[in-house]
């Protein structure tokens, strides 16, 4: 007995230790701090939308409160959801797939596609989730660089995936913030026998969409999000549009029966019901997102790239990423990137309300 014990606290000791070798998720840094939400802060490091009022969406929440019954799983919720989403993106309701952010698609596909013996190619930089969910699944990891000028060397990336495995191209790309062309992502598409997965989570801020191509394409998924545009980032939820037998192979088989709350489904309806209030918030936004990129650029030793989602990528020429320390400590919170050019440290600075923006702009001009 004493033995079998022993052997296994050993097991358990050496599963431990393999989960300690991957790579943490680096959380906002305001998730390690004493600071509460409701004290005065500016939170641009986690691409959240604040142009979405916080009325509206707390209306839909206490109207959905008195309309679900929590005794039932989220069946007819999960249904309705789909079918409203079929109707505005013009496409079979077979081909969509709801799930836990879209964060939990992204583990289903890298599971079922790239587990035993598979890899999963991205872009270097990228959302980092791909990276780290396919260490999680003992998965084959490859990055291509991008260029220069942040775009796709779709050569490079057919080149390196070779003929299996999964390509994710998250476009407009986290954390560049640029959209990658239509003609570069097709390209891949279709000179690649395996599965190629665009993530579109900020696609509402940019100037297209492939969405439609997902039912075009037998090797192609489309990932799109509601914590963007729709500002329900607390509500956890995305959906992926794919072809008829691959969306229902992920839903029947792969993913969790029940994954997303009936709350968060009632709520996502009412929003997509009401889809033409949030197109004046998305708007605002986009105006916002060149009024703030150009007063960055103004910033000695600033430069602010053009970005086509809710968020700007930024590079400080004299800076070792002290810079985000500082501003953290005033209580103004944006992402580290780290040293991807060759001079100077990159920061991801979430597009706030002008208010917001214009705190941190003098902010900097004390600090840079």
């Amino acid at each position: 007995m004493y033995m079998r014990g022993k052997s296994s606290r050993t097991w358990l000791r050496n599963a431990l230790k393999r989960l300690s070798t991957l790579e943490p998720y680096t959380f906002p840094e305001i998730w390690n701090s004493r600071i509460e939400f409701s004290e005065p802060l500016i939170k641009l490091d986690a691409n959240e939308n604040y142009f979405i009022p916080r009325e509206f969406l707390s209306r839909a929440l206490q109207e959905v409160v008195s309309e679900v019954d929590l005794r039932f799983y989220p069946v007819v919720e999960y249904r309705q959801l789909t079918e409203s989403l079929a109707e505005r993106l013009n496409l079979p309701a077979e081909c969509i797939v709801l799930g836990n952010g879209s964060s939990q698609l992204i583990d289903a596909i890298i599971y079922s596609f790239a587990k035993l013996k598979g890899k999963v190619i991205s872009l270097k930089p990228s959302f980092s989730l791909y990276r780290m969910r396919s260490k999680v699944h003992d998965v084959k990891f490859v990055d291509v660089p991008l260029n220069d000028d942040l775009s796709m060397d779709s050569k490079s990336v057919l080149k390196t995936a070779g003929n299996s495995g999964v390509i994710f191209i998250c476009s407009p790309n986290n954390p560049t913030g640029n959209q990658f062309s239509q003609e570069s992502v097709l390209s891949i598409v279709e000179s690649f026998p395996g599965l190629v997965v665009l993530d579109e989570a900020y696609v509402d801020f940019a100037d297209f969409s492939l969405i439609t191509k997902a039912v075009e394409y037998q090797n192609l998924v489309v990932l799109r999000s509601f914590s963007k545009s729709y500002g329900l980032a607390g509500g956890r939820l995305g959906y992926l549009v794919a072809n008829s037998e691959l969306a229902e192979l992920l839903k029947s088989r792969i993913l969790r029966p029940y994954s997303v709350s009936s709350v968060t489904l009632k709520v996502a309806l009412k929003l997509l019901e009401n889809h033409d209030a949030f197109i004046p918030y998305i708007e605002m936004l986009k105006d916002e997102r060149r009024r703030f990129q150009q007063k960055l650029n103004n910033l000695n030793g600033v430069k602010a790239f053009d970005s086509k989602a809710n968020f700007i990528l930024i590079n400080v020429s004299e800076d070792d990423g002290s810079l985000g320390d500082k501003l953290a400590s005033r209580r103004i919170y944006i992402r580290k990137v780290g040293k991807i050019f060759t001079k100077g440290f990159a920061y991801r600075i979430t597009v706030g309300l002008p208010e917001m923006n214009d705190r941190l702009i003098e902010e900097l001009k004390i600090l840079i």
